[in-house]
Formats: structure tokens, sequence, C-alpha cells
């Protein structure tokens, strides 16, 4: 126990210089400058230019609100209002239409006064006209039935108007949920395969140029490994916590999410994730790295862990399109895919209480297993310079 404070010191000294090292080099500044303002811009243009653009609105009529179809239609082709009427047999048929999304909005009943089906809400450009349609119906309708009397006539008109009912109120979350899922599944995804290659690439420079003897002679592999380790994953951390600010500052100026219900979860789930995500990653990397020593032989060990990352990234859209799939469910708890696809999971809202807590157990029991593992295999290799160790020889100690 009395080395206990000098081992810490030395992990310590090690994080942080490895950490302040990478935080002050121009290409830290530069890049996470670059990386904010591409990440904001993506937010603005998305809401300010590609959400404005105008999809044609699928409407079916069904009874009496039929007299509507053409006046609507006229309506829309003055404004310039992309439009299309489609006709269904009956309402049943059209409210099963508008849940499963072939009909944006099914409109029924008494024309001075239709119900109007929509999954989430309707669009304020059909609203408008629609409503103005209707009174105008309504106006006609009350001239007629009681002759020239004004009063009769204004209030018939005044209470005129259309009954929008939505058919799936949670549509709007569920979707901003996706799209969540999908981004913090990404950012994850890039930042595993970032980080982790900067670990192998860090122990691999130390070996070529052969700072690794002189920083052994007075550490030890394993405090050299996870100072390392450390140190890239706080800079990892920082980067990813000033992207996650940018994005939810953005997201609640241009309202592209609703922040307090999905961001800041997705947000807090992620960086937890990345922690859990990169000390895994990281110690296969770094025991990856110490088997060469040229930075030309690093392809052929970094290149099955940077598959390994790719195809649980692919794997997340099936995972998504797919939340109740017993196969999804399963490689979301279990690591090494849990880093990238339960933080996805989590932010669509389909992960539950004890799903998570399982995994986050299995990544933790899977992280102590790869310290064992990776530290061995650096202790025996990260010293031997020049032709590729093998796995077996490193793991073995054997020269």
């Amino acid at each position: 126990m009395p080395r206990l404070p000098e081992t810490l010191n030395t992990f310590y000294l090690i994080a942080r210089r490895e950490f302040l090292t990478r935080v002050r080099s121009r290409f830290f500044v530069i890049g996470t400058l670059v990386l904010m303002v591409l990440l904001a811009g993506y937010i603005v243009l998305q809401t300010q230019v590609i959400n404005r653009t105008v999809p044609t609105s699928k409407l079916a009529f069904v009874g009496d609100a039929q007299v509507l179809a053409q006046p609507l239609q006229a309506a829309a082709n003055a404004e310039g209002i992309k439009l299309q009427i489609r006709s269904v047999p009956d309402l049943a048929t059209g409210e099963a239409q508008v849940r499963s999304g072939a009909l944006d909005a099914l409109i029924s009943g008494d024309a001075t006064s239709p119900q109007v089906d929509v999954k989430e809400d309707l669009s304020s450009t059909i609203a408008a006209p629609l409503n103005q349609i209707v009174k105008a119906v309504a106006l006609n309708r009350a001239l007629a039935a009681s002759g020239s009397d004004p009063s009769v006539v204004e209030g018939k008109v005044a209470g005129a108007g259309i009954n929008v009912r939505s058919l799936d109120p949670n549509a709007t979350v569920r979707t901003q949920r996706e799209v969540v899922g999908i981004f913090t599944a990404a950012l994850l995804y890039v930042a595993l395969l970032l980080y982790g290659q900067l670990v192998a690439m860090g122990v691999i420079e130390e070996k070529a140029n052969r700072i690794i003897e002189i920083l052994l002679s007075t550490v030890r592999p394993r405090q050299l490994l996870f100072g390392k380790v450390a140190g890239i994953g706080l800079m990892g951390c920082l980067q990813l916590a000033l992207l996650g600010v940018v994005g939810l500052v953005a997201t609640s100026r241009t309202h592209a999410i609703i922040v307090p219900n999905v961001g800041i979860v997705a947000v807090a789930g992620g960086l937890v994730w990345f922690v859990l995500g990169f000390v895994l990653f990281a110690l296969i990397y770094a025991a990856g790295g110490s088997l060469v020593s040229r930075q030309e032989d690093a392809g052929a060990v970094i290149a099955p862990i940077t598959m390994l990352i790719v195809g649980t990234y692919l794997a997340y859209f099936f995972v998504a399109a797919n939340p109740d799939n017993p196969i999804g469910v399963a490689m979301s708890i279990v690591p090494p895919f849990s880093p990238i696809l339960m933080p996805g999971r989590i932010a669509t809202g389909d992960a539950t209480a004890w799903q998570i807590a399982l995994s986050v157990v299995l990544a933790i029991a899977a992280i102590l297993g790869m310290n064992a593992l990776a530290a061995r295999i650096y202790t025996n290799s990260v010293l031997r310079i020049g032709a590729r160790v093998g796995f077996v020889e490193a793991w073995r100690g054997v020269a």
C-alpha cells in the first residue's frame, strides 16, 4: 500500500502530459473549431433550408367534405402549393392510410365543420386555405338557408372551421429520437475510430523513435499504457463535450429538436458510453500498436479493429429499424457492440432500464478483462523493436 500514492502520481503525470500535449496542438484546436462550425452549420442548414422544402401533401376527402376538394386544389395551384388529392373508399381505410403515412390528412364529416385526421399535425400551408374554403361553404349554405338575415349568416360563418385530430401525437417526438439516435451512434463511431487510432499510432511512434526506451527507464509499461489511454480519452471527452454543447445550443436556437426531452439525455448518455467504449477499444488499439515498430505496418494490426467498429455502426441501422428484434437487443447489450448500439437505443427510447444496466456491467467486465490482456501484450512487446511481434509471442513473452 505505501507504493499506491507513487503509482497514482506517475499515472497522473503520464496522463497529464499526454492530454496537454495533444490539447495544445494546432491539430486539436483547429480541428475542434472546424468541427464545431460544421456541426452548427449543418443544423442550421437542416432547419432553415432542407426542412423548408415543401413536399407534396397527399389528402383524401370522405362524405360531404368532398365538396372541399376541388376549391382546395384550385387554391393550392394558385399559391404554388404541391397538393395531391387521393380517393379512399371509406373513413376506416383513410385513417389507416394516415397512420401508415400514405396520406398526410383525411378530411371527413360536414363540409362546414370537417374533421381533419393527421398523423402528427396539419401543415399551415394546407390549414389556412382549407379554413377559408370551409368558411366560404358555410357562408353559401347559410345564405341559402336563412334568406337575408345577416346575423344568422354571420353566426354560421363564424362557427365554421376545421377540427384537426392527431392520430399519432407522439410521432414527432419519436422522429426526433430516431434522428438523435443516428447522430449519437455516428458520433461515437467516428470518435472511437479517431481516438482509438491515435492511441495505436502514438504507441507505434514511440517505438519507432525509441522514446519508449527512455520512458520505460523510469515508469512501468502498464503505467505508460494506462496513462496514454487516459490522456487521449480526456482529450476526446473534452472535444465531444464541446461538440455536444454546440449541438444543444444550435438545436435549441433553431428548434430542431426538443432539447430538454431528447438532446440532453443523448449528450450525457453519449459521453458515458464514449468513456466506456473508448477505454475498451483504446486498450485493444494500444495492444495492437505495440506489436509493430513502423507506421507502414500499422494497417495490419489496426484494420481488424477498425472493421469491427465499422461493422457495429452499420449494424445500428438494423437495430434501429427493428427495436424489438432479439438479435439486435442482444448485440446492444454485449460488448464490443454495446458502446455504439446502446447509446443509440437510449436516444430513441427503445432501451429498457435493465438492458442499460446489464450493458454497463458487461462493458466494465470487458474493460477489466481487456485490461489484463492488453497490459500483458503491451508489456511483452513494446520494447521489441524491428519485426512485427506475433500475438502468441507477445502473450507468452518469448523472444
